[in-house]
């Protein structure tokens, strides 16, 4: 049986999940707490809760955004290392398709709407089918009237009460890892879609 990850930290209400055969573990992180800190215990232990040991992942799937800055860099991180210390096949995919694959029917068109705060709107579009999401706008980065004018072309469009989970992601990674085999780890990277700018902290 195949040992199967898959980490999802775009927003603050992330998941983590395992597989192993049929049987599978999924956990959620507090939004209060670090991801940084709590990602690998949660891992570590719904592999354990599978009978299994961390050395075993045969796979790892991540999402990549867009989202939190600071999620993406330690989900991304954390699968890529989990990749280079166990050998696994490594899959990184795009949280909003992720939030669409669980969310719509095949044969179902919908997109995803979200406040990237500085003035911009998050935006895209996709086609559920049955084994893959269809593109039909690309994720981009709009003012607000912009990105409302495209969404409501949608048909459906979820929004921040919405969130990816590391379970419709297992499914997802899985599928475009049969499909598609595995990534390079240069090509896992955030989308972040536009430059980060660091902000100084008030207190």
């Amino acid at each position: 049986m195949k040992l199967e990850l898959s980490i999802e930290t775009s927003s603050r209400s992330a998941s983590v999940a395992a597989r192993l055969g049929e049987r599978v573990a999924r956990s959620e992180l507090a939004s209060t707490r670090a991801h940084a800190s709590d990602l690998l215990p949660a891992l570590d232990q719904l592999v354990r809760e599978l009978g299994a040991q961390p050395r075993e992942a045969a796979a790892v799937y991540v999402g990549t955004g867009p989202g939190s800055y600071t999620g993406l860099r330690v989900g991304i991180a954390t699968a890529l290392g989990i990749a280079r210390s166990t050998g696994a096949a490594l899959v990184g995919v795009c949280s909003f398709e992720v939030l669409l694959w669980e969310r719509l029917a095949p044969g179902e068109s919908g997109g995803v709407l979200l406040d990237g705060r500085s003035g911009g709107y998050y935006h895209a579009r996709y086609r559920r089918e049955a084994g893959e999401l269809v593109e039909l706008l690309a994720p981009a980065i709009l003012p607000e009237a912009q990105a409302r004018e495209r969404a409501a072309q949608d048909g459906r469009t979820l929004g921040v009460e919405d969130v990816p989970t590391a379970l419709a992601l297992l499914e997802l990674g899985a599928a475009r890892l049969a499909r598609s085999g595995p990534m390079q780890p240069a090509e896992v990277q955030p989308l972040y879609l536009r430059p980060f700018r660091a902000t100084e902290r008030t207190r």
